[in-house]
């Protein structure tokens, strides 16, 4: 099996700007799975070790690193699917992201909103992610404009499951079946939860539901051994989800499938290369509903009964000496189906807007060592197109038309970069720096989809042009011993063309662009602000207090403000939202003879919901706990606890002062048997 050996053995040795999360820094940290090496020069990179951490979820483990989370503060046990996208290092929060993610380098981000499924990633199909901080253009392609996450599977033979805090279980099973000439992998799960009330007992009424969700995945891989050094892999993987959001009538649905394909051919030296191709089709349905009455009675408002979506890729990449050459490219096309304007006696509209968009480019980078450092140099130049764009407007109970937009067909280049340098200072001290462009083209659904929460609505807007991030680092790590470590990075990035939900007006009243705004209700619509900058400090340290107990804390600064807008500059000087200046976590982990134990401290300074900078939520301070203990050699107990001391955390307010609750304390046990 020596060419499968490849599957495992892609790695990076461990070096200065490389930090972990979980157990001990190990002397050797896989950061590239089944495909090719991405370099990193001068980048600072975290590696966070899903199977020992004190959380759940998946994404609420990216959150032990500071400033990587979703839009808002919730978790995906409670947030909408539409919020999840991961946002890095202060860089504007919005439901899109703004940081690729990946599983095994395929592209996990969802063709028509860019969020992700993260309730899809069951129990132990996802061993580690490698958080790479900074714009990242390059082998990850357009769309890394923050950073990227690449998410590690964990193959092995495994059946696990846990019963937690609102009635919530969860079974998973994975199992990994060699053959003469390759491996059969196999990995599924099954989650159910009552869930949570999104409002304090005081405010909620007769119509507030409990936030409760299923979800399922189940995949699979076939890795076959061309020769020694040459591996073709097939995958595939289907995920479904239900939820409801805080009403009876607020529920989503979402069926998604993903495949791919990849050839790597990776000789110990010589020339190497990847050629990948992927496709991915969701479908998605989605209700808003408001609260009527003193909540006693709600309305549904929006109702997203087909929201189609696909999306298809390829990547191709040659290795050779300190070379690496790359051509990629990827297609998306989904709509919006939709009935709206519901007066009280049920929808009088209906609604189809989305269309396509591509993304095609080619890279060129290089690589060079001594002993005055490392270099690397990237150049990367991308063609992207939007195109048949539309909004198409009807009476449903007539048929008539009543707005028809048809949306121009749009095409520009783009070029983007990156250099990196690192140099040993002294025997504990290395200096790395960087500096880049990197890009991202706005999601079909900011384009084309509008959407409403509570009284609150944001129109899509089709004239939006591509993010542009600019940035530059400096950072320094001190290793001095294999026991202690700290390191700093002082960065500064400017946001071009940043989107973000611009207030239009008031309720109530009618407004052309969005119709009628109900009382207490907001207009938005989606806008490219000209310039948002952020200068911001990250401080790492680590130590080992014995051989089996060690100590980690991360901070991050992030003073991030608008500098220029000038479509509207009274925004100017203020915050981008669900965006904090100060986060921070700390965690004490130990390793015993049969198991282990972690206790964690997060911390995220207050921070704003909406682009006036009027609706303020407070700082958050959490602890959260875990442990596991080996009952035999092959069957393991675990047990967490989030949200240790329950303490508040409002995830988003309302124009009325309603606050939205998100993580309450949650508690958990399971178990795992290996075989």
């Amino acid at each position: 099996m020596g060419a499968l050996s490849l599957l495992t053995t892609s790695s990076l040795a461990a070096n200065s700007q490389d930090s972990y999360i979980g157990n001990e820094t190990p002397e050797e940290i896989t950061v590239s799975g089944p495909r090719l090496q991405v370099r990193a020069t001068g980048q600072k990179i975290v590696i966070v070790d899903y199977a020992s951490q004190a959380v759940t979820r998946l994404d609420s483990a990216l959150g032990s690193v500071p400033g990587v989370g979703l839009f808002r503060r919730a978790n995906s046990f409670t947030s909408h699917p539409t919020t999840q996208g991961l946002s890095m290092r202060g860089v504007g929060a919005n439901g899109a992201g703004r940081v690729l993610v990946t599983l095994d380098g395929i592209p996990q981000n969802d063709p028509f909103g860019g969020w992700i499924y993260w309730s899809g990633y069951q129990g132990n199909a996802v061993g580690q992610a490698v958080v790479r901080r900074g714009g990242s253009p390059g082998a990850f392609g357009a769309q890394a404009l923050a950073g990227a996450v690449d998410l590690q599977s964990a193959p092995g033979n495994q059946i696990s499951g846990f019963y937690g805090s609102d009635n919530s279980f969860a079974v998973n099973g994975s199992a990994a079946i060699e053959t003469a000439s390759g491996e059969f992998t196999l990995n599924s799960g099954y989650f159910e939860t009552d869930g949570d009330f999104l409002l304090d007992e005081a405010d909620r009424g007769l119509v507030d539901a409990r936030a409760a969700s299923e979800a399922y995945a189940i995949g699979g891989s076939y890795a076959h051994a061309l020769a020694d050094d040459t591996i073709l892999t097939a995958r595939v993987r289907a995920y479904g989800e239900d939820r409801v959001n805080g009403f009876s009538l607020a529920v989503n649905e979402t069926d998604a499938i993903d495949t791919s394909l990849r050839l790597l051919h990776q000789p110990e030296s010589g020339t190497a290369y990847e050629l990948t191709v992927y496709y991915r089709e969701r479908d998605f349905a989605n209700v808003f509903a408001s609260a009527r009455d003193e909540r006693t009675t709600e309305r549904a408002v929006l109702d997203q009964f087909d929201v189609p979506a696909w999306g298809a890729g390829f990547l191709a990449r040659v290795q050779s000496g300190g070379f690496e050459f790359g051509l990629d490219g990827r297609r998306m096309s989904g709509e919006t189906n939709e009935r709206f304007r519901n007066l009280g006696a049920g929808f009088t509209r209906q609604r189809r807007a989305g269309g396509d968009q591509w993304i095609l480019g080619g890279y060129g980078e290089y690589a060079a060592s001594g002993d005055w450092g490392e270099l690397s140099a990237t150049f990367r130049l991308d063609r992207w197109r939007t195109y048949n764009g539309e909004r198409l407007e009807t009476n449903i109970a007539d048929g008539s038309l009543v707005r028809e937009d048809t949306v121009a067909n749009r095409a520009d280049w783009i070029g983007s970069g990156r250099i990196g340098f690192e140099r040993n200072l002294t025997g504990a001290i290395t200096l790395r720096t960087a500096a880049f462009k990197s890009w991202r083209l706005p999601t079909l659904n900011e384009y084309y989809r509008p959407f409403r929460v509570v009284n609150d609505i944001t129109e899509a807007n089709p004239d939006l042009k591509p993010e542009a991030l600019y940035g530059v680092e400096l950072g320094f790590d001190y290793r001095p011993l294999n026991t202690v470590s700290a390191s700093v990075t002082f960065f500064r990035n400017w946001l071009n063309d940043g989107v973000g939900n611009v207030t239009i007006g008031f309720g109530p009243g009618f407004f052309p662009l969005g119709g009628f705004v109900p009382s207490g209700g907001v207009l938005r619509q989606r806008a490219n602000i000209d310039r948002t900058t952020i200068d911001g400090i990250e401080l790492e340290g680590r130590i080992l207090l014995d051989s089996n107990l060690e100590l980690k804390g991360q901070y991050l600064y992030a003073r991030s403000r608008i500098t220029a807008f000038d479509a509207n500059p009274a925004l100017v000087g203020n915050r981008p939202v669900q965006t904090p200046r100060h986060s921070a976590t700390a965690s004490l982990y130990k390793t015993l003879d049969k198991g282990w134990w972690r206790l964690e401290a997060r911390y995220a300074g207050g921070q704003f919901d909406d682009d006036l900078n009027t609706r303020r939520l407070d700082s958050i301070f959490t602890v959260n706990a875990g442990a596991a203990y080996e009952i035999t050699e092959n069957v393991q107990l675990t047990a967490n606890v989030e949200n240790l001391f329950n303490a508040r955390v409002v995830s988003a307010l309302s124009s009325t002062g309603l606050e939205t609750m998100a993580q309450r304390r949650y508690g958990r046990v399971g178990v795992s048997a290996n075989f």
